[in-house]
């Protein structure tokens, strides 16, 4: 790969490539690698026709290069090296005796090893002997592996820096006599490291590992009494046996799985590959191949120049990945896959097409490499393998297959970015597998289109489980989201249903599908019935009853923003429901139930007049997002609840023109911390009839505070918190008081107040019920100190706590700051989430300042609905402008602008793990070709305000 990637030493912008923080670790990994010989040249073979070049040695290829014109210009090598299975054990030391044969534009490799890694490893360690100058230490060993070629073991130095010893590897024993193999000098010895000798492939036997002339302060780290590795041989000193310890030894070995023969043979643009693997244990899957080419991890550039051959891997199904979803990540989004081929889109003069049956490309990443796995065909275990593969060489072009659909308009250069921008997130992620809380999303990104998702997402809609009262699970496998712990809480979504309901009725509208309506129909009736009996829906409003559901701070969220605390009457879920109505009563209206369409049509205008005035907010002109039991309404400014609530023509105009004037000119508003704490590293419990406490000066005015309590994973803890001005032992004045119960483990308890002036404070945690502990440290912060019963705590310096100022006004950035979206939220949010986020900076959080791409997909619907065409057409060029930077919105962290992804629990989700990401894209379709599909009928209304 080094010469390889020479050749692309570019004159850009370092910016771009991040071509420093790849050299560096390029160089690492190269010290890291045993180093490998030159191939014999009377083991090497080549066979080229203008189209393609191929060399290699030892049962691979190390050269795969092309050249699409046939004329011998070869580009820059396309792999690296090509070779059966996914280990790369192909060269003298394990493949010596594979056999070739070339003829009339045939190469034929025969007595291929398929080996498996197999090491004989002793690392436990109780004691070293001292190495002393003049004498040995050794250990023999019997090796069952068909070849090994690396043996060592771990030294110590006490702590010298200077020391160094010889390794030699003997056959047979002091006992029986000993025939050098090889040696190594080992200089320095790092400290308790490893250290090797390596040598050329030895066949199982006997052998003797010895340390010798040692320097400084040699030793040999062993066991006493027995391991749990047996060597089967014995530790030596000065070549005189030890009894009753092993040395620690590690010989690096593999046996032979199985051994194949490889025919490739070139007919004019096309290489046709075959390979036979035949098993020598039990049956066994095909082990597929490995193709490494070049890469460049970190940056933002995908320019062939910069050392980057592909820049999207599609399959034949409708499969997408951009190159630029894989920088700076070290391994695939997601496979490849297609029925008959996958390609691989060049960014030089060449694009590769692989055919075979069933194949499948996956890929990890190092600094300057990419590995690619093709698995074919299927998966079963069988004594014979056989597979065929073609690959293709063809011209480059960036038109794709009629089965990736392509947007057009006036503005050509707009149409094609929202195409590309489309397939990037639309068709990247799997199509399968998804939870029911993703059923119409992916419906409104897929079901129109001939792709495998479509077909995907009948499989997703016929796999959903549902409970015997109606109740649709909202994960694939449970009724409740995977957290928190369902054995302790009501984990489960109740937008599950409504995402039901809409996700079958958008599949079967678009594809007519008749024996899924068959299926379906009965399940999503009693999915709508569940929302209407067991939630009360049939009243207007579906209302949450669950405990676990409140609303209130603290509590477990009721939908897909999973750490907040929705519930109770819940605004994101009642708009679905809203919408949820409309697609059953369609479906009811097909099938003959007019009746019941009927019925829930007018339901309708009831749910909008109660969602209007349970939900709306007339002071700041926007929908809240949910009010609790107790009836307080939280509102963090929720720009994807009032988008939403657009999209399904929830608001009236006057409503819409708020919302949107609220988007477009609001400020954030922000809550600075007066003091903060972050203890953590103790977590004392609290005994019931003890207290415990924690002082803290604030040096501004604060309206709230708040601590953080684990409870070891147990539920039902009950406490008292209590905020006194002063200190214990001087007649402290209490300022409030509040009884917590059933609490949830880690969670942030607070106390709203009166403005509070700068001064000296003391909060007391008492009369506990139950397990509940502190988060404290002892780590001393001036001005603060942890109690105990009163008193200076001794176990313990701080407690985790927290004082919050009053709300002040933030900036008008709540579409500057993403760009590609709005704000998730423009109040910052400290207190309701059901995982603590008060540690984390506002707008660090997708769920509380940060952005969420799908959002934009309703942002550009629900201005399309309300205001104009024209409107949401500004909005829709808005997020181009910033899709079509270097980065295209996606890859690890950061992303362009210093963005941290949510895959790193960071500030924004722009693909991976957000398959409705393609919300966006896929808007242009229902926003500006104005279509959607009935169950009978395809309406199209362009460019129209719709209701």
């Amino acid at each position: 790969m080094t010469d390889v990637f020479t050749r692309f030493t570019p004159s850009r912008r370092s910016f771009l490539k991040g071509a420093g923080v790849v050299a560096a670790a390029s160089a690492a990994l190269t010290r890291l690698q045993p180093p490998r010989a030159e191939p014999d040249p009377a083991a090497t073979y080549l066979l080229e026709n203008g189209y393609v070049s191929l060399s290699g040695a030892y049962g691979k290829l190390t050269r795969f290069a092309c050249d699409p014109t046939g004329r011998g210009h070869y580009e820059p090598t396309a792999f690296s090296s090509v070779f059966l299975g996914g280990t790369d054990f192909f060269d003298a030391g394990f493949n010596d005796d594979v056999t070739w044969t070339t003829q009339a534009g045939r190469l034929s490799l025969a007595g291929i090893q398929l080996p498996s890694v197999k090491n004989l490893t002793q690392s436990q360690l109780s004691d070293p002997i001292p190495l002393s100058t003049g004498h040995t230490l050794g250990q023999s060993f019997t090796s069952t592996a068909f070849r090994f070629t690396r043996v060592g073991g771990q030294f110590p130095t006490w702590s010298s820096s200077t020391t160094s010893l010889k390794l030699t590897l003997y056959s047979g024993t002091p006992a029986t006599g000993l025939t050098e193999i090889g040696s190594a000098r080992i200089d320095p010895v790092k400290d308790n490291g490893w250290a090797y000798v390596d040598v050329p492939a030895q066949p199982a036997g006997i052998y003797y590992l010895e340390a010798s002339d040692g320097s400084g302060t040699p030793g040999w780290w062993g066991k006493s009494g027995t391991s749990t590795v047996d060597p089967h041989g014995a530790s030596f000193a000065d070549r005189v046996q030890l009894t009753g310890r092993a040395m620690t030894l590690d010989a690096v070995g593999y046996d032979v799985d199985g051994v194949a023969t490889w025919d490739l043979e070139l007919n004019g643009p096309r290489l046709d590959s075959t390979y036979q693997l035949t098993w020598q244990g039990a049956p066994r899957a095909d082990v597929g191949m490995t193709l490494n080419t070049s890469w460049v991890k970190d940056g933002y550039s995908i320019d062939y120049e910069d050392g980057i051959l592909f820049s999207r891997f599609v399959g034949d199904g409708g499969a997408y990945l951009p190159a630029q979803q894989l920088k700076r990540r070290t391994a695939w989004t997601n496979a490849v896959s297609g029925s008959k081929w996958v390609a691989g889109t060049g960014t030089g003069p060449y694009d590769l097409r692989i055919t075979a049956a069933r194949p499948t490309l996956n890929g990890t990443m190092t600094a300057a490499a990419m590995k690619l796995t093709l698995e074919t065909g299927g998966t079963e275990a069988t004594q014979v393998v056989s597979r065929t593969v073609g690959f293709d060489v063809q011209a480059h072009t960036e038109v794709l297959p009629a089965i990736f659909p392509v947007f057009t308009a006036s503005d050509t250069v707009r149409a094609s970015q929202v195409s590309s921008f489309y397939w990037e997130r639309a068709l990247s992620f799997r199509f399968d597998g998804h939870a029911a809380d993703w059923a119409d999303w992916n419906g409104r990104v897929l079901d129109w289109t001939s792709t495998a998702g479509r077909e995907a997402q009948r499989s997703n809609l016929l796999a959903i489980r549902q409970d015997d009262d109606g109740y649709v699970w909202s994960w694939s496998d449970a009724p409740g989201w995977p957290f928190p712990d369902p054995k302790l809480y009501d984990a489960r979504h109740f937008t599950s249903n409504a995402m039901y309901i809409l996700g079958a009725w958008r599949y079967y509208s678009w594809t007519g599908d008749s024996s899924f309506l068959a299926t379906v129909l009965p399940r999503v009736r009693k999915a709508m019935d569940f929302y209407l009996e067991s939630l009360g829906g049939a009243s207007g409003i579906v209302t949450i009853a669950s405990p676990d559901h409140s609303g209130r701070d603290g509590a477990l969220s009721s939908n897909y923003w999973d750490i907040t605390s929705f519930g109770h009457l819940d605004a994101f879920l009642n708009a679905y429901f809203y919408g949820a109505l409309e697609a059953m009563a369609q479906l009811e209206d097909h099938v003959g139930g007019r009746t019941r369409a009927k019925q829930l049509r007018g339901l309708r205008p009831a749910v909008r007049k109660r969602y209007n005035d349970l939900f709306w907010n007339d002071t700041d002109g926007r929908y809240v997002q949910c009010i609790d039991v107790d009836g307080v309404r939280h509102d963090f400014g929720a720009t994807y609840v009032n988008l939403e609530a657009a999209s399904f023509g929830l608001p009236s105009d006057s409503q819409a023109e708020r919302i949107f004037d609220w988007l477009d000119h609001g400020r954030t508003e922000l809550q600075d911390s007066v003091v903060l704490i972050e203890s953590g590293g103790l977590a004392p419990k609290i005994a019931p009839g003890h207290s415990m406490g924690m002082s803290f000066t604030a040096d501004a005015p604060f309206t709230s505070v708040a601590a953080r309590f684990p409870t070891y994973g147990e539920r039902g803890a009950a406490f008292t918190m209590t905020l006194y001005r002063g200190l214990p032992g001087h007649a402290p004045v209490m300022i409030a008081e509040k009884d917590f119960s059933d609490w949830s483990d880690g969670s942030v308890a607070h106390l709203d107040l009166e403005t509070q002036p700068a001064g000296v404070y003391y909060l007391e945690v008492s009369k506990v019920i139950g397990t509940l502990a502190w988060w404290s440290s002892a780590k001393p912060v001036a001005g603060a100190a942890a109690y105990s019963d009163g008193a200076v705590a001794p176990d313990a310096a701080t407690r985790f706590i927290a004082a919050l100022g009053a709300y002040r006004e933030g900036p008008a950035d709540i579409y500057s700051t993403w760009q590609f979206a709005p704000r998730a939220t423009t109040r910052r949010n400290s207190y309701w989430f059901f995982l603590s986020e008060l540690t984390t900076p506002f707008g660090q959080q997708v769920q509380d300042g940060g952005a969420i791409l799908y959002t934009s997909g309703f942002d550009v619907m629900a201005r399309a609905r309300y205001r104009s065409a024209d409107d949401a057409w500004a909005r829709m060029t808005a997020i181009l402008d910033r899709w079509k930077e270097p980065d295209h919105l996606s890859g690890g962290s950061p992303l362009l602008h210093g963005e941290s992804t949510a895959d790193v629990g960071g500030s924004v989700g722009t693909d991976i793990p957000f398959p409705e990401s393609g919300l966006a894209p896929a808007s242009f379709l229902y926003a500006f070709v104005g279509a959607e599909a009935e169950p009978d009928a395809l309406v199209i209304t362009p460019g129209s305000r719709r209701r």
